[in-house]
């Protein structure tokens, strides 16, 4: 059985047996063409990777979920998978389900419920028989997608530069973003000044290192968000402390993130998904309300696709990279659990779930 999660950031393959143990396994660049992917390339690297040399006669069917492939790009998904199953060599064609339907599998082997994800997309979904009955955003990150690592990415660069030229509040962000997007090395040629934690990847200085420099006096002291010792809390003892900012602020700097913004496909700002979350984690109000209002979006599409499924407490999925850990995924968890009386599920691997769903389909599972 061939399993392969397909996203917009990347791809995964697995290999199972009939017995459910992994036989391979194989990754590839992201395969969502609305986020700028080479979705054929993509899933020809990954099932290459994963077949290897296992004797193609014994493969059986294969499960590919495509990010995108929902009813308007479904034409498209379904011929690259075609064309990257013959390109390995393999006999017939796999089914093409969308990657939401796969992320439920990898995080439960009911029948049908709810999966919310958050990773280059965003949104919710009711699952029955790896279909979708209903579903609430992931719209692509044109259009929708709220609460996604890409949305959490434009929100923050919208803050930074919000915060540059006046109109916004200080934030944490104007320095773990340019410095995120451009380089230590970058900034230092556009004039900027680049001052890194040695405790904290993403620039963040703790009162202690702040108070060994006395050149630079503090404006406002940042509470510890998640004080009541949850997984996003700092080290003990530890504040955050937002200076004056060591980024000053000037044309060359703004145009430089202008470019590397949109000189980049728009999954790339993805990679700020992280950086929003760790200023939340150290107490910034203004990452701090953009990681709830994340929250609060994959709250509500929750709420708008439940009443697809029968039942008071079906289960629910939480799958994707922004709801793995951290301030979104946290505030998501519980506000499941208090408004709908339910314990989510974390998704596991994705490709093992789309080999799973082609198991079940063999009646094996």
């Amino acid at each position: 059985m061939v399993g392969i999660d397909a996203g917009g950031t990347s791809t995964r393959c697995a290999v199972m047996t009939l017995s459910g143990a992994l036989a391979g396994s194989g990754s590839g660049p992201g395969a969502n063409p609305n986020s700028g992917g080479d979705t054929a390339g993509a899933l020809t690297t990954a099932l290459s990777a994963a077949v290897g040399d296992l004797d193609r006669s014994l493969i059986l069917k294969g499960v590919f979920g495509i990010a995108g492939a929902g009813a308007a790009g479904r034409p498209a998904a379904v011929a690259a998978a075609r064309r990257a199953w013959r390109a390995v060599g393999l006999r017939g064609s796999p089914a093409v389900v969308t990657d939401i339907a796969v992320a439920f599998a990898a995080g439960s082997s009911a029948n049908e419920g709810i999966v919310v994800f958050s990773g280059t997309g965003a949104g919710a979904a009711a699952i029955s028989d790896g279909a979708i009955k209903r579903r609430a955003d992931g719209y692509g990150w044109l259009v929708g997608d709220e609460g996604s690592a890409v949305w959490l990415g434009r929100e923050a660069v919208r803050a930074v530069l919000a915060a540059y030229d006046g109109r916004g509040a200080p934030t944490l962000l104007a320095e773990s973003v340019p410095r995120a997007l451009l380089g230590a090395a970058r900034l230092t040629s556009l004039g900027v000044p680049v001052k890194r934690s040695a405790r904290h990847g993403h620039g963040f200085r703790t009162a202690r290192e702040a108070s060994r420099d006395t050149s630079r006096e503090p404006t406002r002291a940042m509470a510890m968000a998640g004080s009541g010792g949850g997984p996003h809390q700092l080290q003990p003892g530890f504040t955050a402390t937002l200076e004056r900012p060591l980024v000053a602020p000037n044309v060359a700097l703004t145009q430089a993130i202008i470019k590397e913004v949109y000189g980049r496909p728009p999954a790339a700002l993805g990679r700020l998904g992280p950086v929003v979350c760790a200023a939340a984690m150290a107490g910034d109000p203004v990452a701090r309300r953009i990681a709830d209002e994340a929250a609060e979006w994959l709250l509500m599409d929750v709420a708008a696709v439940r009443s697809a499924i029968d039942g008071r407490c079906p289960p629910v999925v939480m799958a994707g990279s922004v709801l793995g850990s951290g301030p979104v995924s946290d505030a998501v968890y519980d506000g499941l659990r208090e408004r709908y009386a339910v314990d989510p599920t974390r998704a596991g691997d994705g490709a093992r779930g789309a080999a799973g769903l082609a198991l079940r389909r063999l009646g094996l599972r």
